[in-house]
Protein backbone atom coordinates (compact mmCIF):
# COMPACT_ATOMS: atom_id res chain seq x y z
CA UNK A 1 0.00 0.00 0.00
CA UNK A 2 2.64 2.25 1.02
CA UNK A 3 4.87 1.26 -2.15
CA UNK A 4 1.47 2.19 -4.56
CA UNK A 5 1.09 5.61 -2.57
CA UNK A 6 4.60 6.06 -3.38
CA UNK A 7 4.84 5.72 -6.76
CA UNK A 8 1.46 7.46 -7.39
CA UNK A 9 2.81 10.19 -5.84
CA UNK A 10 6.29 9.85 -7.78
CA UNK A 11 3.91 10.33 -10.75
CA UNK A 12 2.17 13.29 -9.70
CA UNK A 13 5.17 15.14 -9.19
CA UNK A 14 6.54 14.06 -12.33
CA UNK A 15 3.61 15.03 -14.35
CA UNK A 16 3.79 18.58 -12.82
CA UNK A 17 7.49 19.06 -13.37
CA UNK A 18 8.38 16.42 -15.79
CA UNK A 19 8.21 17.76 -20.12
CA UNK A 20 4.52 17.50 -20.60
CA UNK A 21 4.34 20.05 -17.89
CA UNK A 22 6.61 22.88 -18.95
CA UNK A 23 4.29 22.59 -22.31
CA UNK A 24 1.71 23.40 -20.02
CA UNK A 25 3.46 26.44 -19.02
CA UNK A 26 2.20 28.98 -21.42
CA UNK A 27 -1.07 27.78 -21.77
CA UNK A 28 -1.48 27.98 -17.54
CA UNK A 29 0.03 31.68 -17.16
CA UNK A 30 -2.16 32.75 -20.11
CA UNK A 31 -5.35 31.22 -18.20
CA UNK A 32 -3.95 32.99 -14.75
CA UNK A 33 -3.47 36.57 -16.02
CA UNK A 34 -6.56 37.42 -17.13
CA UNK A 35 -7.71 37.07 -13.71
CA UNK A 36 -5.50 39.87 -12.18
CA UNK A 37 -8.39 42.17 -13.69
CA UNK A 38 -11.36 40.90 -11.27
CA UNK A 39 -12.43 44.38 -11.08
CA UNK A 40 -12.90 44.86 -14.57
CA UNK A 41 -14.01 41.19 -15.43
CA UNK A 42 -16.91 41.14 -12.72
CA UNK A 43 -17.56 44.43 -11.42
CA UNK A 44 -17.54 47.13 -13.93
CA UNK A 45 -19.80 45.41 -16.30
CA UNK A 46 -22.40 45.82 -13.95
CA UNK A 47 -21.19 49.42 -12.16
CA UNK A 48 -24.85 51.23 -13.01
CA UNK A 49 -26.93 48.25 -11.33
CA UNK A 50 -24.38 47.81 -8.64
CA UNK A 51 -24.61 51.48 -8.01
CA UNK A 52 -28.35 51.23 -8.06
CA UNK A 53 -28.75 48.26 -5.21
CA UNK A 54 -26.43 49.71 -3.28
CA UNK A 55 -28.05 53.70 -3.86
CA UNK A 56 -24.47 54.95 -4.67
CA UNK A 57 -23.76 57.23 -7.59
CA UNK A 58 -21.46 55.64 -10.34
CA UNK A 59 -19.05 57.80 -9.61
CA UNK A 60 -19.14 56.37 -5.78
CA UNK A 61 -19.42 52.79 -7.08
CA UNK A 62 -17.09 53.57 -9.32
CA UNK A 63 -14.17 53.67 -6.14
CA UNK A 64 -14.74 49.70 -5.57
CA UNK A 65 -11.92 50.09 -8.28
CA UNK A 66 -10.14 51.97 -6.45
CA UNK A 67 -10.15 49.44 -3.53
CA UNK A 68 -9.04 46.97 -5.95
CA UNK A 69 -6.20 48.62 -7.62
CA UNK A 70 -5.03 49.72 -3.99
CA UNK A 71 -4.74 46.20 -3.07
CA UNK A 72 -3.47 45.76 -6.14
CA UNK A 73 -0.20 48.34 -4.97
CA UNK A 74 -0.27 46.83 -1.58
CA UNK A 75 0.76 43.39 -2.79
CA UNK A 76 3.32 44.57 -4.96
CA UNK A 77 5.00 46.58 -2.60
CA UNK A 78 4.74 43.89 -0.41
CA UNK A 79 5.32 40.50 -2.26
CA UNK A 80 6.92 41.39 -5.55
CA UNK A 81 10.14 42.42 -4.21
CA UNK A 82 10.51 38.60 -2.96
CA UNK A 83 9.04 37.10 -5.55
CA UNK A 84 12.18 35.90 -6.93
CA UNK A 85 12.48 33.75 -4.29
CA UNK A 86 9.22 31.57 -4.52
CA UNK A 87 8.01 28.57 -6.22
CA UNK A 88 5.34 30.58 -9.21
CA UNK A 89 2.64 27.85 -9.05
CA UNK A 90 2.33 27.71 -5.44
CA UNK A 91 2.13 31.72 -5.48
CA UNK A 92 -0.59 31.87 -8.00
CA UNK A 93 -2.56 28.83 -6.97
CA UNK A 94 -3.12 30.48 -3.53
CA UNK A 95 -3.25 34.32 -5.20
CA UNK A 96 -6.10 32.38 -7.76
CA UNK A 97 -8.15 30.98 -5.02
CA UNK A 98 -7.85 34.38 -3.43
CA UNK A 99 -9.48 35.90 -6.30
CA UNK A 100 -12.29 33.17 -6.35
CA UNK A 101 -12.98 33.05 -2.92
CA UNK A 102 -13.55 37.37 -2.71
CA UNK A 103 -15.98 36.85 -5.60
CA UNK A 104 -18.43 35.16 -3.93
CA UNK A 105 -18.10 36.63 -1.00
CA UNK A 106 -18.75 40.27 -2.96
CA UNK A 107 -22.26 38.50 -4.15
CA UNK A 108 -23.99 37.76 -1.10
CA UNK A 109 -22.63 41.40 0.71
CA UNK A 110 -24.77 44.66 0.20
CA UNK A 111 -22.95 46.69 2.24
CA UNK A 112 -20.88 49.48 0.73
CA UNK A 113 -18.08 49.63 3.20
CA UNK A 114 -17.89 45.92 3.12
CA UNK A 115 -17.78 45.52 0.21
CA UNK A 116 -15.07 48.24 -0.34
CA UNK A 117 -12.79 46.03 2.08
CA UNK A 118 -13.39 42.67 0.10
CA UNK A 119 -12.49 44.38 -2.89
CA UNK A 120 -9.46 45.44 -1.63
CA UNK A 121 -8.74 42.07 -0.61
CA UNK A 122 -9.03 40.93 -4.28
CA UNK A 123 -7.54 43.69 -5.49
CA UNK A 124 -4.63 42.29 -3.31
CA UNK A 125 -4.68 39.04 -4.82
CA UNK A 126 -4.54 39.89 -7.99
CA UNK A 127 -1.71 41.99 -7.74
CA UNK A 128 0.22 38.51 -6.83
CA UNK A 129 -1.02 36.92 -9.60
CA UNK A 130 0.45 39.59 -12.22
CA UNK A 131 4.05 39.66 -10.37
CA UNK A 132 3.95 36.03 -10.74
CA UNK A 133 2.69 35.73 -14.10
CA UNK A 134 5.64 38.68 -15.56
CA UNK A 135 8.17 36.56 -12.81
CA UNK A 136 7.27 33.62 -14.33
CA UNK A 137 8.08 34.63 -18.08
CA UNK A 138 11.86 35.30 -17.98
CA UNK A 139 12.47 32.48 -15.23
CA UNK A 140 10.48 30.15 -17.87
CA UNK A 141 12.60 31.50 -21.57
CA UNK A 142 15.40 32.23 -21.33
CA UNK A 143 15.94 33.31 -24.88
CA UNK A 144 15.17 36.69 -26.16
CA UNK A 145 13.55 35.92 -29.02
CA UNK A 146 11.03 32.90 -27.59
CA UNK A 147 11.10 35.49 -24.20
CA UNK A 148 9.07 38.37 -26.38
CA UNK A 149 7.22 36.00 -28.21
CA UNK A 150 5.87 34.83 -25.13
CA UNK A 151 5.35 38.11 -23.62
CA UNK A 152 3.33 38.94 -26.33
CA UNK A 153 0.63 35.89 -25.91
CA UNK A 154 1.16 35.66 -21.87
CA UNK A 155 0.06 39.98 -21.60
CA UNK A 156 -2.40 39.35 -24.92
CA UNK A 157 -4.65 36.99 -22.54
CA UNK A 158 -4.98 40.11 -19.69
CA UNK A 159 -7.67 41.12 -22.39
CA UNK A 160 -9.72 36.90 -21.71
CA UNK A 161 -10.81 38.63 -18.36
CA UNK A 162 -12.37 41.80 -19.15
CA UNK A 163 -12.84 40.37 -23.01
CA UNK A 164 -14.73 37.28 -22.92
CA UNK A 165 -15.54 37.25 -18.90
CA UNK A 166 -16.85 40.62 -18.56
CA UNK A 167 -19.37 40.22 -21.75
CA UNK A 168 -19.84 36.62 -20.59
CA UNK A 169 -21.04 37.86 -17.04
CA UNK A 170 -23.10 40.70 -18.46
CA UNK A 171 -24.89 38.26 -20.35
CA UNK A 172 -25.48 35.98 -17.46
CA UNK A 173 -26.67 39.18 -14.77
CA UNK A 174 -29.23 40.57 -17.55
CA UNK A 175 -31.08 37.26 -17.34
CA UNK A 176 -30.48 36.87 -13.11
CA UNK A 177 -28.95 39.55 -11.64
CA UNK A 178 -25.53 40.92 -10.95
CA UNK A 179 -24.60 38.86 -7.94
CA UNK A 180 -24.99 35.74 -9.81
CA UNK A 181 -22.71 37.08 -12.36
CA UNK A 182 -20.14 37.35 -9.33
CA UNK A 183 -20.63 33.97 -8.29
CA UNK A 184 -19.95 32.74 -11.62
CA UNK A 185 -16.69 34.50 -11.88
CA UNK A 186 -15.55 32.70 -8.57
CA UNK A 187 -16.53 29.09 -10.14
CA UNK A 188 -14.03 29.65 -13.11
CA UNK A 189 -11.31 31.33 -10.82
CA UNK A 190 -12.02 28.28 -8.90
CA UNK A 191 -11.32 25.98 -11.98
CA UNK A 192 -8.20 27.74 -13.38
CA UNK A 193 -6.59 27.04 -9.70
CA UNK A 194 -6.88 23.33 -10.49
CA UNK A 195 -5.46 23.55 -13.54
CA UNK A 196 -2.60 25.68 -12.42
CA UNK A 197 -2.14 23.28 -9.50
CA UNK A 198 -1.89 20.05 -11.33
CA UNK A 199 -0.38 21.57 -14.86
CA UNK A 200 1.83 23.59 -13.93
CA UNK A 201 5.62 23.26 -13.35
CA UNK A 202 6.89 24.65 -10.33
CA UNK A 203 9.08 27.09 -11.64
CA UNK A 204 11.27 27.36 -8.39
CA UNK A 205 12.74 30.90 -7.14
CA UNK A 206 16.13 30.91 -6.05
CA UNK A 207 17.01 31.76 -2.55
CA UNK A 208 19.13 34.80 -1.34
CA UNK A 209 20.71 36.38 1.56
CA UNK A 210 19.51 39.96 0.18
CA UNK A 211 16.95 42.25 2.64
CA UNK A 212 13.99 43.78 1.15
CA UNK A 213 15.24 47.00 1.86
CA UNK A 214 17.66 46.20 -0.60
CA UNK A 215 15.14 45.19 -2.93
CA UNK A 216 13.37 48.28 -2.41
CA UNK A 217 16.99 50.70 -2.92
CA UNK A 218 17.29 48.11 -6.25
CA UNK A 219 14.12 48.98 -7.30
CA UNK A 220 14.39 52.68 -7.22
CA UNK A 221 18.00 52.57 -9.14
CA UNK A 222 15.86 50.62 -11.46
CA UNK A 223 13.88 53.94 -11.45
CA UNK A 224 16.57 55.86 -12.63
CA UNK A 225 17.79 54.11 -15.41
CA UNK A 226 17.47 56.49 -18.41
CA UNK A 227 15.23 54.24 -21.05
CA UNK A 228 13.47 52.40 -18.27
CA UNK A 229 12.58 55.47 -16.21
CA UNK A 230 10.72 57.00 -19.47
CA UNK A 231 8.88 53.56 -20.49
CA UNK A 232 7.89 52.97 -16.58
CA UNK A 233 6.40 57.28 -17.09
CA UNK A 234 4.15 55.82 -20.26
CA UNK A 235 3.08 52.89 -18.29
CA UNK A 236 1.79 54.57 -15.86
CA UNK A 237 0.24 56.89 -18.04
CA UNK A 238 -1.62 54.21 -20.15
CA UNK A 239 -2.70 52.71 -16.75
CA UNK A 240 -4.09 55.72 -15.66
CA UNK A 241 -6.10 56.18 -19.00
CA UNK A 242 -6.88 52.44 -18.52
CA UNK A 243 -8.66 53.22 -14.92
CA UNK A 244 -10.33 56.22 -16.24
CA UNK A 245 -11.72 54.84 -19.52
CA UNK A 246 -12.10 51.26 -18.49
CA UNK A 247 -13.90 51.57 -15.56
CA UNK A 248 -16.25 54.21 -16.45
CA UNK A 249 -16.78 52.71 -19.76
CA UNK A 250 -20.70 50.83 -18.68
CA UNK A 251 -21.90 54.32 -17.42
CA UNK A 252 -20.19 56.68 -19.84
CA UNK A 253 -21.62 54.92 -22.55
CA UNK A 254 -25.02 54.87 -21.84
CA UNK A 255 -24.69 58.70 -21.20
CA UNK A 256 -23.05 59.15 -24.69
CA UNK A 257 -25.93 56.40 -26.27
CA UNK A 258 -29.28 56.16 -24.05
CA UNK A 259 -30.99 53.44 -23.98
CA UNK A 260 -28.64 51.19 -26.02
CA UNK A 261 -27.93 48.64 -22.65
CA UNK A 262 -27.69 45.73 -25.12
CA UNK A 263 -24.71 47.37 -26.30
CA UNK A 264 -22.84 47.34 -23.21
CA UNK A 265 -21.55 43.33 -23.36
CA UNK A 266 -20.09 43.64 -26.99
CA UNK A 267 -18.35 47.10 -25.93
CA UNK A 268 -16.30 44.55 -22.96
CA UNK A 269 -16.10 42.57 -25.83
CA UNK A 270 -14.45 44.28 -28.60
CA UNK A 271 -11.77 46.74 -26.91
CA UNK A 272 -10.10 43.73 -24.94
CA UNK A 273 -10.42 41.49 -28.30
CA UNK A 274 -8.21 44.14 -30.12
CA UNK A 275 -6.41 44.23 -26.99
CA UNK A 276 -5.76 41.03 -27.64
CA UNK A 277 -5.11 40.37 -31.11
CA UNK A 278 -2.14 43.04 -31.25
CA UNK A 279 -0.42 41.57 -28.25
CA UNK A 280 -0.50 38.19 -29.56
CA UNK A 281 1.11 39.13 -32.89
CA UNK A 282 2.78 42.01 -31.57
CA UNK A 283 5.96 40.02 -30.40
CA UNK A 284 6.75 39.75 -34.17
CA UNK A 285 5.98 43.42 -35.01
CA UNK A 286 7.58 44.50 -32.67
CA UNK A 287 11.21 42.84 -33.42
CA UNK A 288 10.54 43.65 -37.10
CA UNK A 289 9.91 46.88 -37.04
CA UNK A 290 11.71 48.09 -33.91
CA UNK A 291 11.33 47.88 -30.40
CA UNK A 292 11.09 51.47 -28.93
CA UNK A 293 9.93 52.82 -32.32
CA UNK A 294 6.66 50.75 -32.45
CA UNK A 295 5.74 50.99 -28.48
CA UNK A 296 6.01 55.11 -28.70
CA UNK A 297 4.17 55.68 -31.93
CA UNK A 298 1.04 52.66 -30.44
CA UNK A 299 1.29 54.61 -27.17
CA UNK A 300 0.05 58.29 -29.15
CA UNK A 301 -2.56 55.96 -30.77
CA UNK A 302 -3.67 54.56 -28.04
CA UNK A 303 -4.41 58.23 -26.81
CA UNK A 304 -5.63 59.14 -30.28
CA UNK A 305 -8.16 56.48 -29.81
CA UNK A 306 -9.73 56.90 -26.14
CA UNK A 307 -10.01 61.07 -27.40
CA UNK A 308 -11.88 59.76 -30.74
CA UNK A 309 -14.57 57.75 -28.40
CA UNK A 310 -15.43 60.34 -26.69
CA UNK A 311 -15.48 63.22 -28.26
CA UNK A 312 -16.83 61.71 -31.71
CA UNK A 313 -19.32 59.40 -31.11
CA UNK A 314 -22.47 60.04 -33.85
CA UNK A 315 -23.84 56.78 -33.04
CA UNK A 316 -23.15 52.99 -31.03
CA UNK A 317 -21.13 51.75 -34.24
CA UNK A 318 -18.50 54.44 -34.15
CA UNK A 319 -17.95 54.04 -30.94
CA UNK A 320 -17.79 50.38 -31.12
CA UNK A 321 -14.97 50.82 -33.76
CA UNK A 322 -13.05 53.22 -31.76
CA UNK A 323 -13.10 51.22 -28.67
CA UNK A 324 -11.70 48.16 -30.80
CA UNK A 325 -9.14 50.78 -31.89
CA UNK A 326 -8.08 51.46 -28.38
CA UNK A 327 -8.07 47.89 -27.69
CA UNK A 328 -5.49 47.09 -31.10
CA UNK A 329 -3.31 49.93 -29.73
CA UNK A 330 -3.04 49.32 -26.27
CA UNK A 331 -2.35 45.85 -26.86
CA UNK A 332 1.08 46.63 -29.07
CA UNK A 333 2.29 49.35 -26.37
CA UNK A 334 1.73 47.18 -23.77
CA UNK A 335 3.85 44.71 -25.04
CA UNK A 336 6.11 46.71 -26.03
CA UNK A 337 7.28 48.36 -22.67
CA UNK A 338 7.04 44.78 -20.72
CA UNK A 339 9.70 43.40 -23.71
CA UNK A 340 11.80 47.17 -22.96
CA UNK A 341 11.65 46.81 -19.01
CA UNK A 342 12.78 43.42 -19.63
CA UNK A 343 15.94 44.40 -22.40
CA UNK A 344 16.90 47.32 -20.71
CA UNK A 345 17.26 46.80 -17.31
CA UNK A 346 19.63 44.04 -17.41
CA UNK A 347 20.85 42.44 -14.44
CA UNK A 348 18.41 44.41 -12.43
CA UNK A 349 15.01 42.36 -14.01
CA UNK A 350 13.65 41.44 -10.86
CA UNK A 351 14.01 44.78 -9.55
CA UNK A 352 12.50 46.49 -12.70
CA UNK A 353 9.04 43.82 -12.64
CA UNK A 354 8.57 44.68 -9.03
CA UNK A 355 8.22 48.25 -10.05
CA UNK A 356 6.09 47.48 -12.92
CA UNK A 357 3.84 45.50 -10.92
CA UNK A 358 3.44 48.22 -8.42
CA UNK A 359 2.52 50.74 -11.78
CA UNK A 360 -0.23 48.87 -13.00
CA UNK A 361 -2.28 48.76 -10.75
CA UNK A 362 -0.99 52.04 -9.53
CA UNK A 363 -1.98 54.10 -12.40
CA UNK A 364 -5.63 52.36 -12.85
CA UNK A 365 -6.22 53.25 -8.81
CA UNK A 366 -5.28 56.83 -10.08
CA UNK A 367 -7.35 56.63 -12.96
CA UNK A 368 -10.19 55.66 -11.22
CA UNK A 369 -10.14 58.00 -8.19
CA UNK A 370 -9.70 61.03 -11.10
CA UNK A 371 -12.36 59.78 -12.94
CA UNK A 372 -14.55 59.21 -9.66
CA UNK A 373 -13.87 62.83 -8.84
CA UNK A 374 -14.46 64.22 -12.71
CA UNK A 375 -18.08 62.84 -12.67
CA UNK A 376 -18.84 63.67 -8.91
CA UNK A 377 -18.06 66.93 -8.94
CA UNK A 378 -18.89 68.17 -12.60
CA UNK A 379 -22.07 68.34 -14.24
CA UNK A 380 -22.90 65.31 -16.02
CA UNK A 381 -19.68 64.21 -17.35
CA UNK A 382 -17.80 67.33 -18.75
CA UNK A 383 -15.20 66.53 -16.34
CA UNK A 384 -14.63 62.97 -17.08
CA UNK A 385 -14.44 64.37 -21.03
CA UNK A 386 -11.80 66.93 -19.85
CA UNK A 387 -9.74 64.30 -18.31
CA UNK A 388 -9.36 62.50 -20.74
CA UNK A 389 -8.29 65.15 -23.09
CA UNK A 390 -5.77 65.81 -20.44
CA UNK A 391 -4.65 61.94 -20.24
CA UNK A 392 -4.28 61.91 -24.07
CA UNK A 393 -2.37 64.43 -23.95
CA UNK A 394 0.09 63.34 -21.55
CA UNK A 395 0.52 59.66 -23.91
CA UNK A 396 1.56 61.91 -26.48
CA UNK A 397 4.02 63.78 -24.72
CA UNK A 398 5.39 60.02 -22.83
CA UNK A 399 5.59 58.36 -26.21
CA UNK A 400 7.86 61.47 -27.13
CA UNK A 401 10.48 61.34 -24.09
CA UNK A 402 10.32 57.33 -25.00
CA UNK A 403 11.96 58.50 -28.10
CA UNK A 404 14.32 60.73 -27.00
CA UNK A 405 15.81 58.63 -24.34
CA UNK A 406 16.63 56.08 -26.97
CA UNK A 407 19.47 58.60 -28.79
CA UNK A 408 21.59 57.71 -26.42
CA UNK A 409 21.67 53.78 -26.52
CA UNK A 410 20.18 53.22 -29.63
CA UNK A 411 16.43 51.35 -30.65
CA UNK A 412 17.93 47.60 -31.70
CA UNK A 413 14.88 45.07 -31.78
CA UNK A 414 15.05 42.96 -29.39
CA UNK A 415 15.34 40.04 -32.16
CA UNK A 416 18.77 41.19 -33.20
CA UNK A 417 20.56 41.39 -30.53
CA UNK A 418 19.45 37.84 -29.22
CA UNK A 419 20.81 36.99 -32.55
CA UNK A 420 23.57 39.24 -31.92
CA UNK A 421 24.45 37.64 -28.64
CA UNK A 422 24.20 33.73 -29.31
Amino acid sequence: MRGRFASYHLGSMNLRNGASARRLTLPALMASIPFSFPHEASIAPFLNEIAADLDRSTGVAGQLGTATYLGGITSALALAPLIGQMAIRRVLVLALAIVAATSIVSSVVDNFAVLLVIRLIAGSAAGIVLAAALAAIPRAWTDARTRVMRTGLVIGSMALGPGILGPALRGVGTLTDWQTGLIVYGLVTAGIVVFVAFGMPSLPGAPTGISYRSRLAEAARVVEMPIVRTVLVARFVSQIVFGIFFGFLAAFFLDLHPGKDAWIAPMFFVGPFGFMQAAFVGGAVLARFGVMRVTAVSTVLTGVAVFSFVFIAPSPYVSFFFFFMYGLMAGVAQTGMTALIYQYAGNRQGAAIFVNSALGPGGSMTGAVLGGLAIIVTPGYDGYKLLILVVAVGMALASVAMLLSTRRVGDAALVEESVAGS
